[in-house]
């Protein structure tokens, strides 16, 4: 067991921000950490970073409880977190790295060579001496991961990582996330950008009001929701089709792509109903249907389902 957390609460005056919250992490993997603002993702984080102490529960890792956890708990651990607070603003790129891979017990040469590499990866070279404080933010971006990756952490914690990337940089930082997963490494990752959660995670744990109301696999969530798989349906696009439709279907069903003078329709499981009109009118008015083609739902469709589902 990498990371177990037991009856975690975390209070804030009247608010509670967490409540009771178990997790299991009983494996290396990408964890995307979901939820609307205030669900209690970053509270989460700075707990798991120490930078919060819990009001009850408990935060094990490796079997041993965080709280008397010294050097070699934070040496295992990279982070990231809102607003790049993890960099000094009066020193270069090359500073900062120097001090953290110092911090985390690197030797000189050790530094160098991953420096170097960082900032390949990065897009950095010869930007390594600019100070922080007048970088872009961008940049500055840059430079935090950097100093989150700098020692090869086995744990790592990424709060929006590739915000204000551009995206040659943003591929590069995926690309490096992965491989690092491939080696071992197990990363949290908050992000509102849904592309590099398709990317990057295989396991989910969404919050709710400092509650987990899901904790599992991508898949075990998409395939849970596979009732709301859609099909297209792919009609010529006349003034005959457009005519029987109006009476038909909802509009918000009717996508026509002009270009390619085609109607196209899209239906749920839902909506069998509505497929089967479609199909006796095309039938009955000699409308040829050119495609039906099976639409699986994307990420960001399952999560919208599923919390509107789970507010329902």
């Amino acid at each position: 067991m990498i990371y177990c957390v037991d009856q975690l609460t975390k209070s804030f005056g009247n608010h509670t921000a967490l409540r009771n919250l178990c997790v299991e992490i009983s494996e290396p993997g990408i964890y995307g950490i979901l939820g609307p603002n205030g669900a209690g993702k970053s509270t989460f984080i700075k707990l798991m970073l120490k930078i919060l102490t819990p009001s009850s529960g408990n935060i094990y890792y490796n079997g041993k409880n965080i709280e008397h956890a010294g050097n070699d708990y934070f040496r295992n651990i990279g982070a990231v977190l809102e607003g790049n607070r993890n960099l000094y603003w009066y020193m270069s790129a090359k500073e900062n790295l120097r001090y953290y891979g110092r911090l985390m017990g690197l030797a000189d040469n050790v530094i160098r060579n991953r420096t170097e590499e960082l900032l390949s990866i990065m897009d950095l070279q010869g930007h390594e001496n600019k100070k922080v404080g007048y970088c872009s933010r961008g940049m500055q971006q840059k430079v935090a991961l950097m100093t989150a990756l700098i020692h090869s952490p086995k744990i790592l914690f990424l709060d929006e990582p590739t915000l204000g990337l551009d995206l040659t940089t943003k591929l590069s930082v995926i690309s490096e996330i992965q491989k690092m997963s491939e080696q071992g490494t197990t990363v949290f990752l908050t992000t509102h950008q849904i592309d590099v959660l398709e990317r990057l995670t295989n396991k989910l744990i969404i919050l709710e009001n400092g509650v987990a109301t899901y904790q599992g696999s991508v898949d075990a969530l998409v395939n849970a929701h596979k009732g709301q798989q859609r099909t297209e349906y792919t009609l010529p696009y006349t003034k005959e089709t457009i005519e029987a439709l109006a009476s038909l279907m909802p509009s918000e069903a009717i996508r026509i792509h002009e270009e390619k003078k085609q109607i196209h329709l899209s239906l749920s499981e839902s909506e069998e109903a509505f497929a089967y009109s479609l199909v006796q009118m095309c039938a009955e008015k000699q409308i040829r249907i050119i495609a039906v083609t099976p639409e699986t739902p994307t990420l960001e469709e399952v999560l919208i389902f599923f919390w509107r589902n789970h507010h329902g």
